[in-house]
């Protein structure tokens, strides 16, 4: 496998580098991600808001457990992403009382939570922001795969620097919860 590996790079066929790219940058951010985790479960985090939703919702527990929307879990499994990640998607959802959700950037026209499951442009972002922040309110934003490839993982670097929000880094879900009383902070995060 090795020997087929190194034929192929040094052939220089694009196709096989790209894949291998792909996948040393998938494993090298997981172990960076990995030992850069600040808030393990919830713990150190110090906005209630936070830690409430860290704790009830992100968190499976069984006595505060939110059922979740089948449609909108459906949807989430057939456009690739985990059950885990659907089901604790869910759970947020339920957990702030959100009513209407939409699936796509260019779809967005006001409602409670956005979902993100295609590569963003820094413009698209900027975009969206303003319109979720003058929305007024609480809403939110999930984007999916974060550390997928070099590009999503550029756009989720820009969005936690350049953002007005409250984010949560889960390594595979992202969360940015738009709201006037929340100050803006990142959060890396095991749950």
């Amino acid at each position: 496998m090795k020997i087929n590996l190194k034929k192929k790079l040094k052939l220089g066929l694009k196709a096989g580098r790209g894949k291998v790219r792909n996948k040393v940058f998938k494993r090298y951010n997981k172990v960076k991600y990995l030992l850069r985790i600040k808030h393990w479960r919830g713990r150190d985090v110090h906005s209630p808001f936070t830690y409430r939703l860290v704790r009830s919702a992100l968190m499976y527990n069984k006595n505060n457990f939110f059922y979740p929307d089948r449609k909108m879990a459906e949807i989430l499994l057939q456009n690739g992403v985990s059950r885990g990640q659907a089901y604790r998607v869910c759970r947020v959802y339920a957990y702030l009382g959100f009513n209407s959700y939409v699936f796509g950037a260019e779809n967005y026209g006001g409602e409670d939570m956005l979902f993100i499951l295609s590569s963003l442009t820094e413009r698209e972002v900027d975009n969206i922001a303003v319109r979720m922040k003058e929305r007024g309110g609480r809403s939110c934003m999930v984007l999916f795969s974060l550390y997928e490839t070099p590009q999503r993982h550029k756009i989720w670097n820009y969005i936690v620097k350049n953002v007005d929000a409250v984010a949560i880094d889960l390594y595979y879900t992202g969360f940015l919860f738009f709201d006037d009383n929340l100050n803006k902070q990142c959060y890396k995060m095991r749950v």
